[in-house]
């Protein structure tokens, strides 16, 4: 009773405030209009928000080594990445060795074995980890002295123990063996073949036979040669004052001594001059793994790096939007996902589709595959797609602001890629400024079905003899597990 006298009251308010509007007219206006907003029409996309980004401290130690420190207090934590920038390198027949040789550098120093100095990380509360690409850790701040005595130790002082590399020998025997059995480690190791070739440092494979000739001398040569402040980044991140992190960064790498470190050129991995179907059999697989795959000149920072990852985005960036997951999985029901990804890199990119399906659709998904890679160079996206990807892409930019070590990554890539002092506070006026045009052309520059290689890894009796039709030649092109050519 007393719901029907306050709405009757309501509808009396509603009256005397309209005059000789009825009631339900005014209701009808609110909801309609409010205010003169025409509901019925999605509102127009606003400009860009314009991004503040943290500042941050640089300096440069005598040794060459180059020091970020970004400040955030909110938290009694501070973490350290070290990062080397060295060329690729060609390990040749020891494939394997510069890997181990960063991962051993906290098994043990010369003042201390692997055990003591686990034991006094433990005691801290911290983290230590190391590989042939630099060392991350990470402490609550009180301990953050004694952790760059721990940390400045396994960089200046690593003992190389025999045991513990006889350890990791065999872990990564056992890790390949069972590799073997796994249909995208396949898949992954023969794209990076086709893709690179294996005189190229990203085509390079670690087999069995490259991993028992790792040596200890050959893991110290690595570390003596590569490891050197002079190619060298720490960024800092956290609870710390830039001065007082300048004067610990002084006093526990300055004695790091610099020294020159080659430099290494290789010849540019193209794509194929026509497409080529490759297939790696796995005898009684009931899913065949798909890649589409190839080589791409694409470096980072580069003014079509913001155009080219939307238009991948549209195209299957790992989005339930995208068009390969529309047809795939929405439509065909042929997979769970089929994703694609384009990336950037100093030396060589890549572009890369894939799925894994049932056998019996593995020609109908490479058909689909096709169609989608086709439709990017002749239909344009729709404006709302098209929106709709730049703003998934905006929320993520701007969810990353939320952790301070994205500053400390921008501020890293800055350097290293030499971008523009303002390449990622203008970042979302960039990917905002991306037009349908836009997309149209990065993927008539960056999309070419007829030039790749569609690689499938399944039942050879249930898949192959349907496949031929696929490439340029005709032919189905074998190749086993470590991507050698086999009849």
């Amino acid at each position: 009773m007393k719901n029907i006298l306050y709405f009757a009251v309501l509808l009396v308010l509603f009256a005397q405030c309209t005059g000789t509007q009825t009631v339900t007219d005014t209701i009808k206006d609110t909801v309609t209009n409010n205010g003169g907003l025409d509901r019925s029409k999605a509102p127009q996309p606003g400009p860009a928000p314009k991004i503040q980004l943290g500042d941050y401290e640089e300096f440069t130690l005598p040794n060459g080594l180059q020091v970020i420190v970004v400040e955030n207090h909110k938290l009694p934590r501070v973490s350290f990445q070290l990062s080397m920038d060295n060329d690729p390198l060609l390990e040749g027949d020891a494939a394997g060795y510069a890997s181990m040789a960063g991962a051993m550098l906290t098994k043990g120093t010369k003042t201390r074995t692997k055990a003591e100095l686990d034991e006094e990380i433990d005691f801290i509360g911290a983290r230590l980890s190391s590989s042939d690409g630099g060392i991350f850790a990470a402490s609550l701040t009180k301990h953050v002295p004694t952790l760059l005595e721990l940390v400045s130790d396994v960089v200046l002082n690593p003992s190389f123990p025999q045991d513990e590399l006889d350890k990791m020998k065999k872990q990564r025997l056992s890790a390949l063996a069972s590799s073997k059995d796994d249909p995208n480690d396949i898949a992954r190791n023969v794209a990076n073949v086709l893709r690179y070739g294996k005189d190229h440092p990203y085509g390079e494979l670690v087999t069995e036979g490259s991993v028992e000739k790792i040596t200890l001398d050959k893991c110290k040569e690595y570390y003596k040669t590569y490891f050197r402040p002079n190619v060298a980044y720490l960024a800092i991140v956290g609870d710390i004052d830039a001065e007082e992190a300048k004067k610990m960064v002084g006093k526990y790498f300055g004695a790091w001594e610099k020294s020159e470190v080659p430099t290494y050129s290789y010849k540019t991995p193209e794509a194929p001059s026509s497409r080529k179907m490759a297939f790696v059999d796995k005898p009684g697989a009931v899913q065949s793994v798909i890649s589409v795959t190839y080589p791409v000149n694409l470096k980072p920072g580069t003014p079509e790096a913001i155009k080219s990852r939307v238009m991948n985005q549209v195209l299957g960036g790992g989005v339930f939007s995208g068009r390969l997951m529309q047809n795939l999985r929405e439509d065909k029901a042929y997979t769970y996902g089929a994703r694609s990804s384009l990336s950037t890199d100093k030396l060589i990119g890549r572009f890369s589709a894939g799925a894994s399906v049932r056998n019996e659709v593995t020609d109908s998904s490479i058909v689909q595959f096709m169609h989608e890679l086709n439709r990017m160079l002749d239909e344009d996206v729709a404006a709302d797609h098209l929106q709709l990807v730049k703003n998934s892409m905006t929320g993520s930019f701007a969810r990353s602001l939320e952790r301070p070590e994205t500053m400390a990554r921008f501020a890293l890539n800055s350097l290293r890629y030499k971008l523009p002092k303002d390449y990622y506070a203008t970042y979302l006026e960039k990917l905002n400024a991306v037009t349908i045009a836009d997309v149209r052309e990065m993927a008539r520059k960056y999309i070419k079905p007829d030039n790749a290689y569609i690689l499938v890894v399944g039942n050879k009796d249930e898949v192959a003899s349907k496949l031929g039709g696929f490439a340029s030649s005709g032919k189905v092109d074998f190749y086993n597990a470590d991507g050698d050519p086999i009849e």
